[in-house]
């Protein structure tokens, strides 16, 4: 991504899967992570979701640039799992495939998930490969006004595992939503799990097979 480092503290345009276009100042860059500042938020972008990247065709900006500082270590070369450690127990917004958003913060970073808190979804395991963009509070006023008591993972003790298929086979037997429960068929009880097609029995006893690489978040009821 060194080819970025003549954009950087200019604007550009950035277009990601499902043909969004963010407008917005290079901040930074990494090797799988662009950062961009769109006059209001920083948005952490992984580059696996970008499909191109232009520059403004003109010198001028219609972006105030950020007066404060930025938050990075010059001395380290960012990342995403590097910016996903340091998000957590912030309050962000993640937003997804299908341009779907999640409010709250991350608890844990694992190999290829995170888990998210939501005070609506409440745990929420969220495959790295699916996770579009990152944009963290910059006040860090909690989300819908809640008091921080209403925020809390208490107590986290669900016992982790390593993958995000590893995480789902802890939950076989037990109801499970996928994506957020946008689509019926991916809401079920969990039957069986193999060479990542999983089995779901569905609310009328109706047999669903769901490829879980095409599963972008899964959590309990």
């Amino acid at each position: 991504m060194e080819l970025l480092k003549d954009f950087i503290n200019e604007q550009i345009y950035v277009e990601v899967s499902g043909n969004i276009l963010h407008k917005g100042i290079l901040i930074a860059f990494g090797t799988d992570i662009l950062v961009l500042y769109n006059g209001k938020d920083f948005l952490y972008i992984p580059i696996i979701h970008i499909h191109k990247v232009n520059k403004k065709d003109d010198d001028s900006s219609d972006i105030s640039p950020f007066e404060g500082k930025w938050d990075d270590d010059s001395n380290e070369t960012i990342s995403f799992r590097k910016i996903l450690n340091n998000a957590r127990g912030l309050f962000s917004e993640i937003t997804i495939a299908n341009n779907h958003t999640i409010h709250g913060y991350v608890v844990s970073v694992m190999n290829n998930y995170v888990v998210f808190y939501s005070p609506v979804y409440r745990t929420v395991y969220i495959s790295l490969q699916h996770l579009k963009w990152l944009i963290p509070y910059k006040d860090q006023q909690p989300p819908y006004a809640l008091s921080k008591e209403n925020l809390s993972v208490n107590p986290f003790n669900i016992p982790l595992a390593r993958t995000f298929e590893e995480q789902l086979k802890r939950f076989m037997n037990q109801m499970v939503i996928f994506d957020l429960g946008h689509d019926h068929s991916k809401i079920g009880q969990l039957q069986t799990i193999e060479n990542s097609i999983v089995k779901l029995i569905t609310a009328r006893q109706i047999p669903s097979f769901v490829n879980l690489r095409h599963v972008k978040t899964i959590h309990i009821p």
